[in-house]
Formats: C-alpha cells, structure tokens, sequence
C-alpha cells in the first residue's frame, strides 16, 4: 500500500467507480405500445402475440420483430375513439368553474423505482421488503401498472440513485468558494466486526449556509492504524477532488490519530496545500476531551464511593443500626452527631487534580482555534477572550492572548496573499493586485490622460507618492475589526449572515471568518452515522456487501440535507382536514 507521506499519486479508479457497473446494468424501459397491447400465450412457445385492446386485432409480437408495426396501428386504429379511462385521474381542486377537472396520469416507472429506492434508504428496511406479499399488494392498489421487483433490482436501484446523488455532490464540493472541514471517526460492527471509517465534510456555501455531508463510510482492512487510515483518507480526498481544499480536520483522541495526522500534514506540505505550516490542520473533539476528564475525576472515587452508599443505605434501613453508628460516630471518633448521613460524597482535592491535569494537556493546543473563532464573532471579540483567559490564568493571560493573536494575523496575513494571488492571475499581472482601489482609479485616469492626449504633471506623481505612503501604514481589515465596537454580547444574530453582509468591507477577513465558523468542534457527525450504521447492517442484513452499506448510509444523510424528510413531513394526509373528535395522528417523516 502507498504510503501517505509520500509524493506518489494515489489511484483513484479502485470502489468509488464500482457502482458504475449498476448503472451500466441498467434495464431498457418497456414499450410504451404493451399499455395499449395485451400479450397472448401460444401453443407453440417459440411464437409470442399481440391483441390491441381497442379493436381486438391479433399482430405478431416476437422479439426480432420489434413493436414498430405495433405501435403504427395504434396510431391509425379505428376503435381507438375514446381515451382509456385508466389514463386519466380526477384532480383534487377543481376547475374555475367548480366541477372537478381530468388530469391525464402517466405511469412513470423511474420515478417509482426511485421512490421505493428512498423508501428503503430512509425507513431502513430490508431489500427484502420489495417481496414481501403485502409490500407488493399495497403497490398493485396504488398502481395497477406496477411491476413486482427482486431485491436485486431493489439494491441495483440504490446503487445507481447513489452513483447519481454522488456526482451531485462531488460538484456541490467544487463550487465550494471556501476551504473543506472534515471529521473522521471509527466504529467496529458487532455484527460483521468490520473496522468502518466515516468521514463528513464541512463547508459555508456561496450563500453562506453551513453545509455538512458524509462522503465516506467504507469498510477498512487490517491492520487499522495510522499509516493506513491516513492512506485511507488521502484516496478519499483525491477521489472526491478536494485533497487540495483541506482547512482542517477534526478527529477524537484515539492514538492512532497522531500519527495519522502527521502522516496527513506531510502530504499537504508536499502538495503545498497546507496553512501556517499546519498550526490549524487538527482540532481534539470537545465532547471526547470532556469525556476523559469527568472520567478522569470519577475514576478515583469510584469504588470508594460505591461502597460508602451501599453502607450509608444499609445503615438507614434500619432504625437499631442507625442508633448504634450514630453512638459508635460519638463515643469513639467524637463527630458532630447532629448532621444527617448522606449517600453522596464528593473527594475534591484529588478528583480536581486529575480532572485539572486532563484540562491542561488539551486546552493549550484547543485554546487557539476556539479563541480564534471567538474573535470573529462581533458580540464577543478580544475583549471576551481576554476576560475568559483572565479568569483562567490571572496575571499570565495576556502571555496566552497575544498568542492567539499572533497565530490569528499569521493566519489572516496567508488569506491575504491568496487573495492577492488570485487577482493577480485574474487581472494578468501582479502589479494590479498590490494596489488598492484608489491606486487603481489613479492609474486608470493616468492611462486615461496618455490615451486622449492629457498632459503629465509632477504633482500628479507626488499625490501618487503620498497615496502610496499612506497604503503601507494602513491598518488591516483585522485591526479595523478589532478596534469597531462589538454588537450586544446576548444579542441573537446569525453569525455568517453577519459575515456575508460584511464581506464588501472586509473582503479577505470575511473569506477567513466563512472557513472558520465551518470547523465542527465535535465528531458528532461521525458519531451519528455509526447508530444509523447499527440500523443498516443488523443481525438479519449482515451480509450486506461494503459498497451498499455506504449506499445506504450516505443516501440517507445527502437526503435529510436535502430536507427530503422535512418535506414529506410537512404534507398533509387527506384527512388532516376532517373535522373530528378522535385521537390525534401524528404524521411521522421517515
């Protein structure tokens, strides 16, 4: 397996085009000219006939004779006068007049294939469910031109919604103006005891809406450690083709994920496709860190407090123990017998120690990007972090603030030189995008002079001169920010619509803030995709095939960001409108 810190391109033709295959299965759509035709059984089986349901004529309808000279009497057949019935639906509203309106109905194979295809991805049901004789009963009242279909045909028919809805997203991921977030995570199924990876991709769109989806969750191979998750995820990356829009990833803290990290860093160096030399590549998941200090803390009064309320609770039972212990509490240890026992007892000094330590060892390397976050946002800027890292340290937060800040300008200086980069190649020359916007009104009504034939000045290049002065020692949008008063600190905002309203004034700063605010502090994402893994691969579907478990999974999270679920739950069933006094239903979106 190539290793992730080399500089060998990684191969990007492996499973992300096996579902390909499904498309390429893909059955022909029947004739149309068999909903006007009924087949006939034959004596002779080689032979197959036609018999037009309007005038009763019997054709030939072998295969190597195609339905041309079918469908060519149905255009031309007499009988056919009236239309079918059966094609036609009465509307729900009615026509202007007031009489209920006929609608022609059409009977649409791929839409209906594409809903079963949602139905099972959705409710998580089994393949099975499409042969199941009461599924398939339902079907044929709601349709009689339904077609009974295999669960093969069910899962070709997931494969190839995801093959489609994948392509979509793909471009959704390159239209992204801004830089991609990721979280990753592990989970072992009980039922298979495949080692899965997911991994959700975090981006602000044009319209500076948080986007969230999951582009992997695959099936690993042995051995699971950090060079072959790292591998891993560069082949996703490249596969998706954003391994060079990568802000930062956000993972919990396994051990593997250091050196995975590392691995990762050296990749992006290489690729040149790495901020501030990686200080902002990783961020711990806050809920994991938590986790490990509150366990931190009750792990050393676990047992201890254990037995303490088996004790308490077995003296308080009864009335003769609890005079014996309250006189043994007096006459021997001489405590204040007067304080009622209680079952809760807290060992502060050693459980805070512990909790203490853990704090420390992850807040210095979190402290930064949450802080940095912070800023941007225009209740709280320095001022509260100051105060936050007041509280914290005392005399020696300012040692800790004028770290973040450094890092945030490093930061903010690499957005600068991209933007700067980027009008650069627009404009075809360098020089265009080191200029303000005053700088260039003056140059383009100096060409503008030379052009008509205007005269040049001296004071026209010293008013250039002292422009030019005053650019360098102009303070930066960052500064400019920072010194503006922030907004009420319990005022309800939207702190990206804040930035997309402000991106005029503060151009680059904005683009930093959108890549940002998209960073999740919590692999939660990926936590969530695991419990629905659970529901997917069970012990009645655990042989399901890697592939269609992605499939599944990732359908049904593109679907709920497509608000699918929240659209059907909005609709109202027919009797919603019914005035009567029976219990309530209520209309669950699967």
């Amino acid at each position: 397996m190539t290793m992730a810190s080399s500089n060998t391109p990684i191969p990007v033709d492996d499973e992300f085009n096996e579902y390909e295959s499904a498309i390429k299965r893909q059955k022909y759509t029947t004739s149309k000219v068999w909903d006007e035709m009924t087949k006939l059984e034959c004596e002779n089986k080689n032979e197959l006939k036609a018999q037009c349901n309007h005038c009763k004529t019997i054709f030939s309808a072998k295969s190597s004779s195609g339905t041309s000279h079918l469908r060519r009497h149905l255009n031309s057949c007499l009988k056919k006068v009236n239309k079918d019935i059966t094609q036609y639906t009465i509307s729900i509203q009615p026509s202007p007049e007031g009489v209920p309106s006929i609608k022609n109905y059409k009977f649409d194979a791929d839409e209906c294939c594409k809903a079963i295809s949602t139905f099972i991805v959705c409710g998580k049901h089994s393949f099975r469910t499409v042969e199941e004789p009461r599924f398939r009963y339902m079907m044929r009242i709601a349709s009689p031109n339904f077609k009974n279909i295999s669960r093969y045909t069910a899962t070709r028919d997931v494969l190839m919604y995801y093959a489609k809805e994948r392509d979509r997203v793909k471009e959704e991921l390159a239209k992204a103006p801004g830089l991609i977030c990721l979280t990753s995570d592990n989970w072992n199924s009980e039922h298979t005891n495949d080692e899965y990876i997911c991994v959700t991709a975090y981006w602000v769109d044009k319209d500076w809406k948080l986007q969230k989806r999951i582009i992997r969750f695959r099936a690993l191979f042995p051995p699971y450690d950090g060079l072959n998750i790292a591998d891993e995820l560069v082949l996703c990356l490249s596969q998706w083709g954003i391994d060079k829009k990568i802000f930062r990833i956000t993972l919990d803290n396994a051990s593997y994920n250091d050196v995975m990290v590392s691995c990762l860093k050296n990749r992006f160096r290489a690729n040149r496709a790495i901020l501030c030399d990686g200080a902002f590549f990783q961020v711990r998941c806050c809920a994991h860190i938590l986790n490990l200090i509150v366990k931190a803390g009750l792990g050393l009064a676990d047992d201890v407090v254990g037995k303490i309320r088996n004790g308490i609770s077995y003296i308080k039972k009864s009335g003769i123990r609890r005079i014996r212990f309250y006189d043994v509490a007096d006459k021997s240890f001489h405590l204040n017998v007067t304080k009622k026992l209680r079952q809760d007892v807290c060992f502060l000094t050693p459980m805070v120690k512990q909790m203490q330590e853990k704090f420390n060892k992850y807040w210095a390397e979190y402290s930064l990007i949450l802080s940095c976050v912070a800023i941007l946002d225009p209740r709280y800027k320095l001022n509260y972090v100051q105060y936050c890292f007041n509280t914290i340290y005392g005399v020696h937060a300012s040692d800790f603030v004028e770290t973040i800040l450094s890092n945030l300008r490093l930061l903010f200086d690499e957005y600068v030189k991209k933007s700067k980069s980027m009008s650069s190649s627009l404009a075809g020359s360098s020089n265009v995008s080191d200029k303000n916007p005053v700088d260039s009104g003056l140059d383009e009504h100096n060409d503008n002079s030379a052009d008509f034939g205007g005269y040049f000045d001296e004071s026209d290049d010293y008013k250039w001169y002292l422009n030019e002065s005053s650019t360098r020692s102009e303070k930066s949008q960052l500064d400019i920010y920072l010194e503006e008063p922030e907004l009420e600190l319990n005022s309800q905002i939207d702190v990206l619509d804040y930035w997309s309203k402000s991106s005029v004034r503060y151009n680059e700063l904005s683009l930093l803030a959108r890549d940002l605010l998209a960073i999740p502090i919590s692999t939660v994402a990926s936590e969530s995709a695991f419990s629905m893994g659970k529901k997917v691969i069970t012990p009645f579907r655990s042989s399901l095939k890697p592939k269609t478990v992605q499939a599944v999974v990732c359908l049904d999270d593109w679907m709920r960001a497509k608000g699918f679920s929240a659209e059907i739950g909005c609709k109202k069933d027919d009797d919603d409108d019914d005035d009567n006094d029976d219990d309530d239903v209520s209309l669950v979106a699967f």
